[in-house]
């Protein structure tokens, strides 16, 4: 099964200011954009727009937060609570080493409500999601 790197232009997507998401194959991408800093303000926003976009259909999620320059810990709980509605399961991919070493800290610390891991290649964070899919 392929998936796309991109969004396809011709597959249903939204984009606001802080992130573009389309479902491919039964995955909901999500992929911020460049240089994004995430406060709470921010963080209700994109959980608000993801869940509107999903209509009410749970899905696994592959996000890319590489674009994130930085992320404050209300923003950071907030996701990590509320963000998981409407999921499955995450993979985030992320930029190694040290942003994978600080993400996986926060995991333990803030225990997701849903099975998340975090990944630096985009294919071991796809093959996570595979478990979680359904037609």
């Amino acid at each position: 099964m392929m998936y796309s790197k991109d969004f396809d232009r011709n597959i249903p997507f939204f984009e606001n200011e802080y992130a573009k998401f389309w479902v491919d194959q039964n995955i909901l991408f999500y992929v911020y954009k460049t240089d994004i800093i995430v406060n709470l303000e921010a963080a209700k926003k994109i959980v608000a727009d993801r869940i509107a976009f999903q209509k009410e259909k749970s899905y696994p999620v592959f996000c890319d937060i590489r674009g994130i320059k930085d992320v404050n810990k209300t923003a950071r709980d907030y996701l990590a609570i509320e963000g998981s509605t409407l999921t499955k399961a995450v993979s985030i991919l992320v930029d190694p080493p040290i942003s994978r070493a600080i993400l996986d800290f926060y995991l333990k610390m803030s225990k997701p409500l849903i099975p998340t891991e975090v990944f630096t290649e985009r294919h071991e964070a796809i093959q996570f999601l595979t478990p979680y899919i359904t037609l």
